[in-house]
């Protein structure tokens, strides 16, 4: 084999990530999976998708090894296969952010509430109390989540809101910077009277970080 015949080769398997990968629904499934471990029924419910797309495209991230599946009594799971590509989905969405003006004008016209980065959220935890809430479903919570965290899951956030302390600062999370969520209840809480910010990154971001 001649070096241009190997580095041929070679780029042809690169690509086959990238064909794999270029793909919406791919791409949430993969997003949804940097939260934890889910079945094929959950993961469906979450990208709001029907159960056979959801298990086809699984099938195409399984076979190039970028999820892995596992069983557990009559139910498969599936999950990351490795914590890099739940890197490399961070650095994709670090790309978007710095390289596409559509990915600015987004954020500039949906986020309105301000937000902590990892550092001051850090400092925050060093020099306060903020009142952190997770509003992820309880399963991703308990796959991982922020110190500190309380966990109310965005749906039954209406039903909790006389018990949350409007003397401390809130800071609300969800599944990261594409997910919106924290943004969308920021502004209905801010709106009652209560001091708010979102933390925009995820719980993997955060505990690479440490």
């Amino acid at each position: 084999m001649t070096p241009e015949e190997y580095k041929q080769q070679a780029f042809e398997q690169v690509v086959k990530i990238g064909k794999a990968t270029s793909n919406l629904t791919r791409l949430k499934i993969l997003y949804a999976l940097s939260q934890g471990r889910k079945s094929v029924d959950e993961l469906a419910k979450t990208i709001g998708i029907s159960v056979g797309t959801t298990s086809k495209n699984l099938q195409i991230l399984k076979k190039i090894n970028l999820v892995k599946e596992d069983k557990d009594k009559n139910f498969v799971f599936y999950s990351l296969a490795s914590a890099k590509v739940a890197q490399w989905i961070s650095l994709l969405i670090d790309l978007s952010e710095e390289n596409l003006s559509q990915m600015e004008y987004l954020s500039k016209n949906y986020n309105q509430i301000p937000s902590v980065s990892i550092p001051e959220l850090k400092k925050k935890l060093l020099t306060s109390e903020p009142y952190i809430i997770d509003l992820r479903p309880k399963s991703e919570f308990e796959q991982g989540h922020l110190p500190y965290a309380h966990n109310i899951p965005y749906l039954e956030i209406d039903k909790k809101v006389s018990t949350l302390p409007k003397s401390q600062n809130i800071i609300l999370y969800c599944r990261g910077r594409l997910c919106g969520i924290a943004e969308d209840v920021g502004k209905k809480l801010e709106k009652q009277g209560f001091k708010v910010k979102t933390f925009n990154n995820t719980v993997q971001e955060w505990q690479l970080a440490q």
